[in-house]
């Protein structure tokens, strides 16, 4: 009785929670989710500078945690109750609004994931959540962003939490010295994308979406061809493209797995919907300048991640490459320029997203069952034979990945496959073709370890106690795997409404 209670008067506060907001976001006419997060932001700020360290009044990093967790429980509900997915407006704050959902719905899981790892792992630190919180609004600024200045500010604010989550592990020196790495090449990379913002201003006179998608090719000079030129190397670094990817091996295998999980998920969405504003419209008139980059980027990216990944011999190493190779995939749909390639871009980023939110979590469930994380396949032998729920789950995981059928890493790979086709690219689709098959084969040594290859060591158990939030995260993300499977128009049909309004 009294839980019922409990659940009415939540229930209750949540929907006054979601008028009150709606109603501030209408009269005042500002982006409610950003100005609830900076809200959030500013409170913690103000409570870590005068209370943080004190006994009495400190309060513990799991509190921190409820709130931001209720945070976007809202702002999903009015996300939810501001958008229609059936009626196509002709404007590009539809795009972004829809990004913005997606990338909140990304969050959510993340962040329970990150919350039961961070327990586990007795980090208590309240700077970990204040990171978080920068990282979510930088990562709304971009959804919204319209204009260069404000694009690279909210570029800087993310990277700069990014650089100090990469060491955030102190206590090991390969960690830290691969958040320096990331740190030297993040620098230079700023300061190339400045320089590129600076000169494309230098030839129009202007650093605004809108102003600069007017102007036409016969006004572009030498100077915005180099500017031009610098921003296409800092947004391929920022995805982790070939040959600008070097950095991500170290920092996915130095950085702790739930910030692993944090790089490789929710802010690269973001970073690929500036990708898609800016090539597909902000300079779609300069195709023929930016489609061959692309396309060497992606197939390189393909080919390095795809070959790479079957030499290594540590786990988040493997998937790092193996990022690598889908991003290949997603930059090979941008070289395509298309109303068929948009859409499926779209829809490959939203199956890659839900895919590695399952992939690290289930990988958080095996690591916070053992004191010491097992990082190399080897520790991994024979676990099928105590743990088989679990290996069958990873398994179907990592069939999606690669894209077997029917499940739903097939139908994205496909439709990035045949967009290229019809843009007349057939050798191009061959050799990806080759060297996807190629690729299936690390996934496929990596279930034969699973469940061939006998260990004379003790295999590690892994129990499920006061672990819900990763067992939710786990079920939930492979039932819509599933469901993506059978049904994957579905989702298509949402992709291609939010997709058509670049054109």
């Amino acid at each position: 009785m009294l839980l019922s209670i409990n659940v009415r008067v939540v229930c209750i506060e949540i929907f006054y929670s979601v008028y009150f907001f709606t109603w501030i976001s209408a009269v005042f006419s500002v982006n409610i989710t950003a100005f609830i997060v900076a809200s959030i932001l500013l409170s913690s700020l103000c409570f870590a500078v005068l209370f943080s360290s004190s006994e009495k009044l400190g309060l513990p990093n799991t509190l921190n945690a409820l709130l931001v967790f209720s945070l976007f429980l809202i702002l999903l509900l009015i996300d939810l109750f501001g958008n229609d997915f059936t009626t196509i407006q002709h404007s590009y704050y539809y795009f972004s609004q829809n990004f913005l959902l997606l990338f909140l719905l990304l969050t959510v899981p993340v962040i329970i994931a990150t919350r039961d790892f961070v327990s586990n792992r007795m980090i208590t630190k309240f700077e970990y959540d204040l990171l978080l919180l920068f990282v979510l609004l930088s990562s709304i600024c971009l959804c919204f962003c319209d204009d260069f200045l404000l694009l690279y500010l909210a570029i800087e604010l993310q990277s700069l939490c990014f650089y100090v989550f990469a060491t955030f592990n102190r206590n090991s020196d390969f960690s830290t010295e691969s958040g320096l790495k990331y740190f030297v090449f993040g620098a230079i990379i700023s300061c190339l994308l400045l320089l590129g913002f600076s000169l494309i201003y230098l030839s129009f006179g202007c650093t605004s979406f809108e102003f600069l998608s007017c102007l036409a090719k016969e006004h572009a000079d030498s100077s915005f061809f180099l500017g031009f030129l610098f921003v296409l190397i800092a947004l391929l670094f920022k995805v982790g493209s070939a040959p600008f990817h070097s950095w991500l091996c170290d920092v996915y295998d130095g950085a702790i797995t739930s910030v692993t999980l944090l790089f490789a998920s929710a802010p690269k969405v973001v970073i690929f919907s500036i990708i898609l504003k800016l090539f597909f419209v902000v300079f779609l008139d300069f195709r023929d300048l930016w489609s061959p980059f692309f396309l060497f980027a992606s197939v390189l990216s393909i080919i390095i991640g795809s070959v790479s990944a079957i030499y290594q011999k540590r786990l988040k190493r493997l998937f790092a490459y193996s990022t690598i190779a889908h991003t290949g995939f997603i930059l090979l749909g941008v070289a395509c320029a298309s109303i068929n390639s948009s859409g499926s871009i779209v829809f490959y980023i939203v199956i890659y997203a839900f895919m590695t939110v399952l992939m690290f979590s289930i990988l958080l469930f095996a690591i916070m069952a053992q004191a010491n994380f097992p990082a190399y396949i080897a520790n991994w032998t024979s676990s099928g034979s105590r743990n088989y729920t679990f290996v069958i789950s990873f398994t179907l995981v990592l069939f999606a990945i690669a894209g077997i059928p029917p499940l739903a890493g097939f139908f994205s790979k496909f439709l990035i496959l045949l967009s290229i086709v019809i843009q007349g690219y057939y050798v191009t689709s061959l050799l990806i073709v080759i060297i996807s098959s190629i690729a299936c084969f690390y996934y496929i040594r990596l279930i034969k370890t699973f469940f061939f290859v006998k260990s004379s060591k003790n295999n590690f158990w892994i129990s499920t106690p006061k672990r819900q939030g990763l067992e939710f995260n786990i079920g939930l993300l492979l039932y819509l795997n599933l469901v993506f499977a059978f049904y994957p128009s579905l989702l298509l049909n949402i992709t291609n409404s939010v997709s058509l309004v670049l054109f």
